[in-house]
């Protein structure tokens, strides 16, 4: 039994300094990466898709998920999360948005005219201008009545509610924009 512990504890003791990081070991690795042969436009290609994806998945998931489940809360319930939901939104995708179209221009602009999939790293610029221009002028005028404090009180529970299911529907365009500008550098990615 003493010979069983003992070879387990050895073997435990192996493991621990198996696992230890060497620093010179981690240089190395460093080294190795940076030393990969990857260009600039590779980099914003992924970059690009990275961030079309992620945007993509937020705007589905709001309009697919989270709006329908919401759409039986009791009114007040249903305005707190929406509009708890859309202050956070509105802080991390206009940022995303803007690095997803200055990734996908820089990948226009550095790629050679020769390349038969050039124009469609220019989908998700054209898609976030249109957001950023859409929301302003058709989203943002309802949605900053909709996220006063008082707004159930001064406008009514019919028309907060009918107000929340505009802004769903609303969005169902930015969302379709989005998937297809995704779809696009997908392929002008998985092609090139």
């Amino acid at each position: 039994m003493t010979d069983v512990l003992r070879t387990r504890c050895l073997v435990t003791e192996e493991r621990k300094t198996e696992t230890k990081v060497n620093p010179g070991k981690m240089d190395d690795i460093v080294k190795s990466i940076m030393s990969m042969p990857i260009s600039p436009v590779e980099l914003l290609k992924v970059f690009t898709c990275m961030l079309a994806g992620i945007y993509t998945g937020c705007s589905v998931y709001a309009a697919v998920i989270e709006a329908p489940s919401r759409s039986n809360l009791p009114l007040h319930s249903l305005w707190e999360q929406w509009s708890t939901s859309l202050t956070r939104a509105a802080k991390v995708i206009p940022v995303m948005l803007l690095c997803m179209a200055a990734s996908s221009g820089g990948v226009f602009y550095l790629s050679p005219a020769s390349d038969e999939l050039r124009n469609l790293w220019l989908a998700p610029v054209a898609a976030s201008l249109f957001s950023f221009v859409y929301t302003l002028i058709v989203m943002r005028p309802e949605t900053n009545i909709l996220l006063e404090k008082d707004v159930i009180t001064k406008k009514g529970n019919q028309w907060v509610r009918e107000a929340v299911e505009r802004w769903i529907s609303r969005h169902y365009i930015r969302v379709v924009l989005g998937w297809v500008a995704f779809v696009l550098v997908l392929f002008a990615t998985v092609k090139s």
